[in-house]
């Protein structure tokens, strides 16, 4: 197993919000596009079939790899800092074009074929 992503709601009475982590445990499957595939079809799953609106992902402060890919790639903004927990709470707010665009990513019918990771190495 290269890792685990999990997407929880953060309140029990409201839905709308989702908090989303990823782990790439395996330091041979890092930095091979592992997380964000995986990031993008929970994110999807979430938006489309559970309806969230607002996601989530707490992330060290210290941990650079995974801040860019939630800031660059997948266009999370910092929401908080805790320096208590020594933790960036970044977030991103679900607009109707980001819905439209993740609805295609969970319907795409030839994105097994389009994604062939290389863990080899």
């Amino acid at each position: 197993m290269a890792g685990d992503v999990n997407l929880f709601f953060t309140s029990a009475a409201d839905h709308s919000s989702a908090e989303i982590e990823v782990m790439i445990a395996e330091p041979t499957c890092r930095r091979k596009g592992m997380g964000v595939e995986a990031l993008q079809l929970m994110m999807s799953y979430g938006i489309v079939e559970l309806d969230v609106r607002v996601l989530q992902a707490k992330i060290g402060v210290h941990n650079e790899p995974s801040l860019k890919l939630f800031r660059e790639r997948l266009g999370f903004i910092e929401a908080s800092k805790s320096d208590v927990f020594q933790e960036v709470t970044m977030e991103l707010v679900i607009t109707p074009e980001l819905s439209s665009d993740y609805s295609e990513i969970l319907n795409s019918k030839n994105r097994w074929r389009a994604y062939q990771p290389d863990i080899s190495s």
